[in-house]
């Protein structure tokens, strides 16, 4: 991507660096709806972004440092907000450099935020199910050193417990290969859950092979959730239920905060539009079981 000069000589460049797998970012709908919505509101400002996957948080502060030392960028967004002390946000105080934080602003003191409520919407996914009778409800979860699926583990839990249902959870890291691997430990348990919650779409189509390869039926045998709706799981066999949050709108919110940021507005920060539950044909309501070894009862005249 080319550089050039902005206003002043500085750059009209925006940042935004990934520490992750890097077979996720190409595939993954999340950041694509996002980039796009993100570039079209930094585009009518003259501005363009620069995106940077790297492994892992140490090579993301390392690349933020760069970015500054360099003046290759005006300012960055910070994704995916580590669950223990961040090293990205104190470098960017240390540095000065200007930036909008993905995360609740609690989480991110002396930034721009903006934040969405992993916490209710899970909450709602957790209800729903259990409306629909769903007693053991199953999690293929992101990946651990990310507070939001932190936040989104408490609340799966502390759901079940006030509605009194099982809830069991497996990690993940956000890719196909890694939901595939949670699914099929979650149908390996005794107790096998009847409904499964994703922690994106890509997991949850993963998730939806793994199941029906196991010879068992969606929804009959088991409904399945995902977070984050997308053109895959409007197209699956049968199509899935999803957690949908309009990406592209996140995206150029974002970019919004940021150019405000950038302008001095003051109190720049902004609540994204929650994710909403969109029911299609993999969730209905969970099957009867029957306890073990109860014979089949046939009636006759």
């Amino acid at each position: 991507m080319t550089l050039s000069p902005g206003k002043n000589g500085t750059s009209n460049v925006v940042g935004l660096c990934l520490h992750q797998p890097r077979r996720r970012v190409p595939l993954e709908p999340f950041w694509m709806q996002f980039l796009r919505g993100a570039e079209d509101v930094l585009a009518e400002s003259g501005r363009t972004l620069l995106l940077q996957v790297v492994a892992d948080l140490g090579e993301e502060v390392a690349t933020l440092r760069r970015w500054h030392d360099t003046g290759q960028v005006a300012g960055v967004i910070v994704a995916d907000l580590a669950s223990g002390e961040d090293e990205r946000l104190e470098l960017l105080r240390n540095i000065g450099t200007p930036a909008v934080v993905m995360a609740p602003p609690l989480l991110a003191p002396g930034f721009a935020t903006i934040s969405t409520d992993n916490a209710g919407t899970m909450r709602d996914a957790v209800e729903f199910l259990a409306a629909a009778g769903h007693r053991v409800i199953g999690r293929v979860t992101g990946p651990q050193e990310f507070i939001h699926t932190l936040v989104r583990d408490d609340a799966f839990d502390a759901a079940g417990a006030r509605l009194g249902i099982e809830t069991v959870s497996a990690p993940a890291d956000y890719t196909a290969e890694g939901g595939a691997e949670a699914t099929a430990e979650l149908l390996a348990l005794p107790d096998r859950p009847t409904a499964l919650i994703f922690d994106n779409d890509l997991m949850a189509i993963a998730g939806l092979d793994v199941v029906q390869s196991a010879g068992l039926s969606v929804p009959d045998d088991i409904a399945l959730l995902a977070w984050d709706d997308s053109v895959h799981c409007q197209l699956a066999s049968p199509p899935l239920s999803a957690l949908m949050h309009d990406l592209v709108a996140y995206g150029a919110d974002t970019a919004r905060v940021l150019l405000d940021v950038l302008d001095g507005v003051p109190n720049p920060s902004r609540v994204a539009e929650q994710p909403h539950l969109v029911e299609r044909a993999s969730t209905r309501p969970a099957p009867q079981r029957r306890a073990p070894n109860t014979p089949d009862i046939h009636l006759s005249a």
